[in-house]
């Protein structure tokens, strides 16, 4: 396992490389282990969280028993209107998707009530999700968790008040790639219910001996079908309730 920590924590701290595994991270624990040590030898503070396959749909869809999870590490979170420059990325996909954002800490597993109450309130986000693999997958759930679960970075939009949250979760969602595609949402029923998400985070680390501080930000599962973008101007959109907007550079010539 250290050799593979060692590949993985290199492609993080010499930029977006291809890497590749020849032998798969056997089980999900071992993908929690390894992405530990790629975030140690980063070695920056942790400031949110990710949360992928946040659905019973979803997990059904890989064969998961729950959500997966990745911490969000300084600098993964930027604000709307973000360029990002060429060579940021590897496979960049983007994602609509909501965010709570804490006021008070979490210090261990709560309910979804105790989280509505520490809630500062929500933002629209843009996940642009990356992957350090030439052969993603080939490498199966655990190998995706050990890769810091495929998170590249994560645009976030201003802070709004929780009962916004209503009118999001009701909105019309749409992600829109660099070449103006707009990537329409999935079904109502098959999107996140953010504040379930988060209960489920606070037992989830729980486990690994943590807490959730005031100020953290959790993303909480895509609103659309994951699609690889090129240059140009993304967003995420929630139909008559905002948007946040980013820019992926041109690749140098």
């Amino acid at each position: 396992m250290s050799e593979t920590a060692t590949l993985l924590a290199a492609a993080y701290t010499g930029g977006p490389i291809v890497g590749t595994l020849e032998t798969p991270v056997e089980s999900i624990d071992d993908g929690y282990d390894i992405q530990a040590v790629v975030a140690e030898k980063i070695g920056k503070p942790i400031v949110g969280w990710k949360l992928a396959q946040t659905t019973a749909p979803a997990q059904a869809a890989f064969g998961l028993a729950e959500a997966t999870v990745s911490p969000l590490l300084e600098g993964m979170v930027v604000p709307s209107d973000t360029v990002f420059g060429a060579g940021r990325f590897h496979k960049p996909e983007i994602e609509a998707e909501i965010v709570i954002e804490l006021a008070s800490a979490l210090p261990g597993p709560s309910t979804r009530e105790e989280v509505e109450k520490a809630a500062a309130g929500v933002r629209i986000a843009i996940e642009v999700a990356d992957t350090r693999y030439a052969d993603k997958p080939s490498q199966g759930v655990p190998g995706v968790i050990a890769d810091m679960n495929s998170c590249g970075a994560l645009v976030v939009g201003p802070l709004m008040p929780l009962e916004k949250l209503d009118a999001l979760r009701n909105a019309e969602p749409s992600a829109t790639l660099g070449d103006g595609t707009v990537v329409p949402g999935v079904p109502a029923e098959a999107r996140p219910d953010p504040l379930a998400v988060v209960a489920f985070l606070t037992e989830f680390i729980g486990r690994k001996g943590l807490s959730l501080p005031a100020g953290t930000i959790i993303t909480t599962g895509t609103h659309n079908p994951p699609t690889p973008s090129g240059p140009g101007r993304i967003a995420a959109t929630f139909k008559d309730v905002g948007e946040v907007t980013a820019r992926l550079a041109e690749p140098r010539r």
